[in-house]
């Protein structure tokens, strides 16, 4: 329901006056961070407009919201990046182009969603522009993305763009601790989420509370006789995956590892434990921060961060972890 997709209150309810006028734009852009909830909130958007009882939410329960949440509501399309190169095809493009020709089945209106639209191949989206150019009557195109500028110009123009709203720390920990979650792990994965309730999500299905006593217990033992065991200890942890997997795993892992020198800095500058991303573990952090420089830890915490930016850059995850444990034990 649109009512649990966090921090989007605002837009849905500009979209739902749009679509009672009947102003609904031919496309829209949804752009926002991964995570933030564009592919839940664009359907929940499309189900409440088609919703049969056309109230500030879906029903859940009338023919075309379980067509919805069983995939096969006839007046909603979902395209997605597919295939080799994990591109949009010109050939989705034109299946859907034919579809298209046809009226709604409701009679009103149908609606696209574009997942990942930003990596339509240059023929895919040069033919989606002319679909903009000269659109079908009583179609709403959904496009999402993550990297706007990676659109055509000439597509951005053709569409009103809406950007998504990041959700607060506080509701991402309550809709975590409602969904199982214990206060002090929501509080972690609500802080690191950065306002993306979906981030949030995958780091507790990836055990990221977990991992940070394994990097925890790494930090503390660091020192500059070992940093060549711990760089290869944290590169083996995550081998035996696909490199697309190994990567998360490593960018996950250096998240925890920023917030950990981060909390270490403030501590070591005498900061209210309130004002820390892991207050649980605050005393095991304060021996160590007690015997640092808080410039230093800082620096070290800036560090942590470029390493995470370098391997989401694809630069070799073995060479940026072992000079960045080279200088995390200097």
């Amino acid at each position: 329901m649109l009512a649990d997709i966090l921090g989007q209150s605002e837009i849905a309810a500009r979209f739902l006056r749009a679509w009672r006028q009947q102003r609904l734009a031919q496309a829209y852009i949804l752009n926002g961070p991964d995570g933030i909830g564009k592919a839940p909130f664009a359907v929940e958007l499309v189900k409440t407009f088609l919703c049969r009882e056309q109230g500030d939410d879906a029903c859940e329960s009338c023919p075309s919201c379980r067509k919805i949440k069983h995939g096969n509501q006839e007046d909603l399309e979902i395209l997605e990046p597919t295939g080799p190169g994990n591109v949009i095809h010109k050939d989705q493009i034109d299946e859907l182009m034919n579809k298209l020709r046809f009226r709604a089945r409701s009679g009103e209106h149908r609606f696209v969603i574009i997942r990942e639209a930003d990596r339509m191949a240059e023929a895919s989206a040069n033919h989606f522009l002319k679909t903009l150019e000269e659109p079908p009557t009583r179609v709403t195109f959904f496009l999402l993305t993550s990297h706007i500028s990676y659109l055509l110009p000439t597509i951005i123009s053709r569409c009103q763009v809406v950007r998504m709203h990041r959700a607060t720390a506080d509701e991402i920990e309550r809709f975590l601790v409602e969904r199982g979650s214990d206060e002090a792990e929501a509080k972690l994965y609500a802080t690191l989420s950065n306002g993306c309730p979906g981030r949030a999500v995958a780091m507790k299905e990836f055990g990221m509370f977990e991992r940070r006593e394994r990097i925890l217990a790494r930090i503390t033992g660091l020192n500059a006789g070992n940093e060549m065991v711990a760089s290869a200890d944290m590169l083996n942890e995550n081998k035996g995956q696909n490199l697309a997997a190994s990567r998360a795993a490593h960018v996950a892992d250096l998240t925890i590892m920023a917030a950990l020198f981060r909390d270490m800095a403030l501590l070591a500058d005498g900061a209210e434990q309130s004002l820390l991303y892991n207050p649980d573990i605050a005393g095991r952090l304060q021996e160590r921060a007690a015997a640092a420089d808080p410039d230093r830890l800082r620096e070290q915490t800036l560090h942590i961060l470029e390493a995470r930016s370098n391997i989401q850059k694809l630069i070799n995850p073995d060479l940026v972890i072992s000079e960045l444990m080279m200088d995390l034990a200097s």
